[in-house]
């Protein structure tokens, strides 16, 4: 009877140590505080394991097996899990079976075309670029904002969001029109409205005025120069549209070759707006286009001292004396 007694209570032990070797000791094989894994939607539960195993998560992938077994974990939830390095098995399936999922920061910025837009979602979210893609070239999608595929990308406002990683496309573009919504309301739309543009077109011009400043307090004097431009029909003459035609982003100066490449886009053969953004503005750009500064000048030219500041003329004598002064410093400097 004492044999038995004894055998029973060496079970009991060896099963509650091994409870709590499969359910609280850590097994995280974790050399940063936290680590993530994506899990995709449709995945199972060998999936999840084999995403596991491939980036090396767990110290002890039998004691895990044995945890999601006991705590019937089958129904994989797709997601974005992050991962303390101190978790235990028992907390790791509970997040797993209970879709715990940590989003993901989405952070729009310095995006100049659909292209781009489209590989940083995907790179973001579960989403695919293409068919994100897809929809930004479909006439009939940017019709229902009555837009069309040159102006889609002034509907999407550039900011920092939060998605959950496996987002779909349809929701994702639910929460960006909310967005967009929510920031085109009240003063913004009257300000636009008084100006006599579609915000679109205030995009438009709002992505010209960012990439022509490299210091932010000019913002709302260079968006006035345009509009000044715009009120007398005078060619926009913005050298970053002529870059955009081209798609030459590495050009570190403006010459005759792209000038002379006619483009929609090209400001300088074409009055008026180009016929969509050059790039996704900041709010900040767009505000400054909004409010706009009121003046006389008609032209600017980046300062001769290479400050990064403009020089603002109100006649094309005054603009060519400092055009002639930078030129020659950009060749001073060996800059082609």
């Amino acid at each position: 009877m004492k044999a038995i007694f004894r055998l029973l209570l060496l079970s009991a032990i060896v099963i509650a140590a091994l409870g709590w070797w499969v359910f609280f000791t850590n097994n995280l094989n974790a050399t940063k505080n936290r680590v993530s894994i994506n899990i995709p939607t449709g995945s199972t539960l060998a999936d999840v394991k084999k995403i596991l195993a491939e980036k090396e998560i767990l110290k002890s992938p039998f004691s895990f097996d044995l945890a999601v077994q006991w705590k019937g974990y089958i129904n994989v939830k797709a997601g974005h899990y992050v991962f303390n390095k101190t978790m235990n098995n028992r907390e790791l399936v509970n997040m797993l079976k209970s879709g715990l999922q940590t989003p993901v920061k989405l952070i729009i910025y310095n995006i100049r075309t659909k292209e781009e837009f489209a590989s940083l979602v995907g790179r973001t979210l579960e989403i695919d670029s293409t068919e994100l893609l897809e929809k930004l070239n479909n006439d009939d999608f940017c019709n229902a904002y009555h837009l069309n595929t040159e102006n889609i990308l002034s509907h999407f406002i550039t900011d920092n969001y939060e998605f959950y990683w496996n987002t779909s496309l349809d929701t994702f573009l639910k929460k960006m029109n909310q967005s967009h919504d929510n920031f085109w309301q009240g003063s913004r739309l009257a300000k636009a409205a008084a100006l006599g543009y579609k915000t679109s077109e205030i995009v438009t011009l709002a992505s010209i005025t960012e990439k022509e400043c490299m210091r932010e307090k000019e913002l709302p004097t260079v968006a006035g120069v345009y509009l000044n431009r715009l009120k007398i029909n005078m060619p926009l003459q913005a050298d970053p549209t002529l870059v955009f035609a081209l798609k030459d982003f590495e050009a570190r100066r403006v010459t005759n070759y792209h000038k002379e490449y006619d483009s929609p886009y090209n400001t300088y053969m074409h009055t008026g707006l180009p016929p969509g953004p050059i790039c996704m503005p900041r709010k900040k750009s767009i505000d400054a286009v909004l409010n706009a500064e009121g003046h006389s000048y008609l032209y600017f030219c980046a300062n001769p001292d290479m400050s990064g500041y403009s020089v603002f003329s109100k006649t094309l004598d005054e603009q060519n004396k400092v055009a002639a002064l930078y030129r020659k410093k950009l060749n001073e400097m060996n800059v082609h």
